[in-house]
């Protein structure tokens, strides 16, 4: 009885203990969502976060967290405990998305909390990170806080400027996830498809956006690029040129955006968040650059389109090579193909770097005499013969591949005091190179040692090139002869055939042929026999002699559903399999002849009995193995090939024909 009367006492104390568990838990959750500390400051309001220790990573630089602070009003930081002004007295909506550089630990998630402040102070602050965002034309740009990490959130900032002299409108386009990629790179993460905007009369405008169709006489489009920082490279369209480029960025991307904006006063300029959740499916190659662009058009000044390359990374490691368009098309590939690389850096020194030196290992197939400086980061000229290096840059072509050297330039570094603005503290340098022959479809790797003055070198990834996989069609046509008897003849045979496009590695091959209304001799008998015939079913002739023929007419279809085979360089490939042949038609013609005899023995009269017998589809079906070997073009173009079929009855058969892999 104490026992049943205990027993609620402790359901109870059980229920109670769980409550509290989960109280806390739920109470530890908001505050983990809400650890963003503010303080008054003479500025406004002092932001702060605690954030989880850094891990560094075996043989990297020292790990460090870059900081993007949307203020809820407009305005953005990019410091670690930023201090902010607000104009109006109102509630806002605070966010924080950290990113560690460097550490092999997960990204922090996005952190909120909401502050009311009190006073109208008319005007708000500008951050240094706001006024070095437009760095790349002055009026238009794309940014990103992180690169493309699969299975993370990735913040997109979008800034404008009236750079005119009156209040000014527009819109502005935003194009994402290009079609040449066949996984969806991005989704919009929360209300309003991720997007936030601060300025009155900004909004986002459902249905299937339309760009405009061209340009008013007279004006002109700016085309800027970046990938942080931004290129130095400016192109300028007139209206016509532009038409075009509008029209043929439209068909690049799978999803686009159009919003409206709002008024913008001279000199004034606005940014718009979006968030957005990179796929868990993205590109794998962690090699490529995806890219994001957007157009700027506002009603009285000239628009401007600007493209942000986002590169493909599995850490957040700002030092990366990349190689544009790294997924080639063999059936396509030139014999001397450009090629086009970017290698990304960034100081994170306590102090500046007055020399960078990028010691590039190019791949054996690439050419460095051919090499082509396309842009650069510092911006500087090159070096000249004779002259002090100093504010410029200098190339050395070596066998091995390229040293690009950067001499007596000015890049802060990341721990640098004073330094609020990361971008500054990167650079890169992009350029081509041609290929000295046709490249063989095999990956290719190349890597770049990256020194800051007098330091140790910080090494790259592999930017490794990868052909692109395809399904190549055959078409064959060639002669069977004969090495036995049975229902084998010789003949024209036509087929087609489907493998890999230029495999480097033992595949799979899948052939089919046929062969109509050949006519096939199975054997002629003589035999020694007397008897009788009747002829016209009346009269009897003797006989002493028997002369039989037997001929096939036959159409046939032959399977190759298994076939090995490599490729032995460009020029030489080998193979076996089994195939399966079977008859899909036609008839078996005899013919027998007697030798009539008069009464006393001599030759007499010649009688022949024709017969016709139809044969019933795969009625007849051969399994036999075989041995292949090609001279040619044998990854993509015509080839020659000599193919043997045998079995155990020695009725085999061999093989020439010409191909064409397409």
């Amino acid at each position: 009885m104490r026992q049943l009367k205990r027993r609620p006492i402790f359901l109870l104390t059980a229920l109670l203990f769980t409550v509290l568990t989960a109280h806390a838990q739920l109470e530890k959750a908001a505050l983990a969502d809400s650890l963003i500390q503010t303080v008054p400051d003479s500025s406004g309001l002092r932001f702060s976060a605690p954030l989880p220790a850094l891990t560094q990573i075996p043989g990297a630089p020292a790990p460090f967290y870059t900081h993007l602070w949307d203020f809820g009003d407009g305005h953005f930081s990019t410091e670690a405990s930023p201090a902010h002004r607000y104009a109006a007295e109102k509630d806002y909506d605070v966010y924080l998305y950290a990113v560690n550089n460097y550490d092999d630990g997960k990204k922090p998630e996005r952190r909120k909390i909401k502050v009311s402040v009190k006073g109208n102070n008319n005007v708000a602050s500008v951050s240094t990170a706001e006024k070095d965002f437009f760095k790349a034309n002055g009026v238009f740009e794309l940014k990103y806080n992180c690169m493309a990490k699969p299975n993370d959130t990735m913040v997109l900032l979008a800034g404008w400027r009236n750079t005119g002299t009156e209040e000014d409108q527009g819109k502005l386009y935003l194009f994402l996830n290009e079609k040449i990629f066949d996984q969806t790179c991005f989704e919009n993460a929360g209300p309003n498809k991720g997007f936030r905007f601060f300025n009155s009369g900004d909004s986002l405008v459902t249905g299937s956006p339309v760009l405009m169709a061209g340009l008013e006489p007279g004006r002109q489009l700016k085309i800027t690029e970046s990938g942080s920082p931004p290129s130095s490279v400016v192109q300028v369209q007139n209206a016509a040129e532009a038409t075009n480029t509008f029209s043929s960025t439209m068909m690049l991307y799978k999803n686009s955006f159009m919003i409206e904006l709002g008024n913008t006063a001279p000199g004034a300029a606005h940014f718009a968040l979006a968030e957005l959740k990179v796929t868990p499916e993205m590109i794998k190659d962690t090699n490529a650059t995806v890219t994001v662009t957007g157009v700027y058009v506002p009603k009285k000044g000239n628009p401007v389109l600007h493209r942000l390359n986002i590169p493909v990374v599995n850490s957040h490691d700002p030092n990366k090579m990349n190689l544009k368009g790294g997924r080639l098309s063999y059936r396509f590939l030139n014999k001397h193909k450009e090629l086009t690389y970017k290698i990304r850096f960034q100081n994170t020194g306590k102090g500046p770097a007055r020399k960078i030196a990028l010691d590039v290992a190019t791949p054996a197939a690439l050419d460095p005499q051919t090499v082509q400086i396309r842009d650069l980061s510092p911006f500087c000229a090159p070096c000249q013969p004779g002259a002090e290096k100093r504010g410029c840059w200098e190339l050395e072509k070596k066998e091995s591949g390229l040293l690009f050297t950067l001499h007596g330039i000015y890049l802060p570094g990341t721990n640098q005091k004073g330094v609020e603005d990361k971008d500054s503290t990167k650079g890169f340098m992009e350029f081509s190179i041609v290929t000295k022959k046709k490249l063989d479809p095999v990956p290719f790797k190349a890597r770049t040692a990256i020194y800051f003055d007098k330091n140790e070198p910080i090494f790259t990834n592999n930017a490794t090139g990868r052909f692109k996989k395809g399904i190549s069609p055959i078409v064959m046509a060639g002669f069977e002869k004969a090495a036995g008897r049975g229902m084998i003849s010789d003949g024209i045979v036509t087929g087609v055939g489907l493998a890999p496009l230029a495999p480097y590695r033992p595949f799979f091959q899948f052939e089919l042929y046929y062969k109509q209304g050949l006519k096939t001799g199975a054997g002629n008998y003589t035999t020694a026999q007397n008897g009788f015939i009747a002829i016209d079913g009346k009269k009897e002739v003797p006989y002493n002699r028997i002369d039989s023929s037997v001929a096939h007419t036959i159409s046939q279809i032959k399977l190759i559903p298994l076939q090995l085979r490599h490729n032995f360089g460009n020029y030489f490939s080998a193979g076996a399999g089994v195939s399966v042949t079977a008859n899909l038609g036609g008839h078996t013609e005899t013919v027998v002849t007697y030798h009539g005899v008069s009464a006393n023995g001599v030759a007499g009269q010649i009688y022949e009995q024709p017969g016709t017998e139809k044969i019933k589809s795969f009625s007849s079906i051969r399994i036999q193995p075989f041995i292949d070997v090609q001279l040619g073009k044998v990854k993509l173009g015509p080839q020659l090939g000599l193919r043997y079929y045998y079995n155990e009855k020695k009725n085999g058969y061999t093989f020439f024909y010409a191909g064409w892999r397409l």
